[in-house]
């Protein structure tokens, strides 16, 4: 029975990476037929295909053995065809949208997902109120207490516990002001955010109370989005230590490690982080793919940018080998990525 469980969970997060996957094709997908470009190929997953259909416009529909992957190839892509429809043939603002369109949809899924959780499952979540302060932290020496309600952040107020940790972490090293109740009083509070490296942002040294609730939609809405754009951030900073200072290398994970992150996470905490993840993971694929590494849509869109300055396209063959080395590359660090999870499972 438990090994049911267990694949029954590894089924799960397959199916949650692949629909994150379809997704972002899916992107790039629609935003090609919306602006009359032709696809050759819609597949999910990649390696020997295990099904396959032919629509009406002539792209081929395929399901993939590898559920780890998929692609978009549009009609013209790579070579010179002098078809109306062909990808070559359109102008430079449709081709820059359909490969934007994908990493957007990430964005997109994110969103849609967290306002939903946020609308409709009761969550806990952090509230103005603070709760706990930590000694000798900038709150501390501010003079800050638990049980002060947080008004203000530099005169912006703030409804939850999310708008006091954004403002702060957006306020970085500069001087914040904090209007405070406490009691029937108010008082205003000046003090500097300092690092923390073990949050990877900027910190007053202060934990804030929670209570489980819903939010009503306006409000889930506002909260998905500046919860997404703090996860944005934090990959950023995660992606610039890892360049500047080579930290975090050893906590990255490849499909096997994200795939048994995935099954544990969820089995020991149910639907509420299954769908947490997702949102998680769907940010990462946008972020990750926005990167201007070759074979990814960043590289793709910064050779646009190339074309816009110079007014003509960069040599399609060219332009092709830089993308084909990315992908090899790409394939590599996923095999490194893979026999370093696979060697984290079997050490137990």
């Amino acid at each position: 029975m438990a090994q049911l469980q267990t694949l029954g969970y590894v089924l799960a997060a397959l199916l949650l990476l692949g629909v994150l996957i379809t997704v972002h094709e899916l992107g790039h997908f629609l935003a090609a037929r919306l602006s009359g470009m032709a696809v050759n190929e819609f597949a999910i997953g990649m390696g020997p295909k295990l099904f396959s259909r032919k629509g009406k416009q002539g792209t081929i529909y395929s399901l993939r053995a590898f559920p780890l992957g998929g692609f978009c190839l549009f009609y013209g892509e790579d070579d010179e065809v002098d078809d109306p429809r062909a990808y070559n043939r359109q102008p430079l603002y449709k081709r820059f949208l359909s490969v934007l369109a994908g990493p957007g949809m990430n964005f997109l899924l994110a969103i849609l997902v967290l306002t939903g959780m946020l609308a409709i499952i009761p969550m806990w979540r952090s509230t103005p109120q603070i709760d706990q302060v930590a000694a000798d932290r900038p709150a501390a020496r501010a003079g800050l207490l638990p049980g002060d309600m947080v008004l203000s952040v530099d005169g912006a107020p703030v409804k939850s516990g999310e708008d006091v940790i954004h403002l702060i972490g957006r306020a970085q090293s500069a001087s914040i002001t904090l209007l405070v109740r406490r009691g029937e009083a108010e008082q205003v509070f000046t003090l500097v955010p300092a690092y923390d490296e073990q949050a990877q942002g900027f910190k007053i040294g202060i934990v804030l109370a929670a209570q489980q609730g819903r939010l009503a939609l306006p409000q889930a809405v506002g909260q998905a989005f500046v919860q997404s754009g703090e996860a944005v951030r934090m990959l950023y900073a995660a992606l610039r230590d890892l360049v500047l200072k080579g930290q975090g290398a050893d906590g990255m994970a490849g499909p096997v490690g994200t795939i048994n992150l995935i099954q544990q996470q969820t089995r020991e905490n149910g639907l509420s982080m299954y769908l947490w993840l997702a949102v998680v993971i769907s940010i990462n694929l946008g972020f990750m793919n926005m990167l201007p590494i070759p074979g990814l849509d960043g590289s793709r869109l910064i050779f646009f940018l190339v074309e816009a300055v110079r007014r003509k396209p960069v040599n399609r063959r060219v332009e092709g080998m830089i993308h084909f080395a990315g992908f090899v590359l790409l394939i590599g660090l996923m095999l490194v990525f893979t026999y370093q999870d696979i060697a984290r499972l079997i050490a137990g």
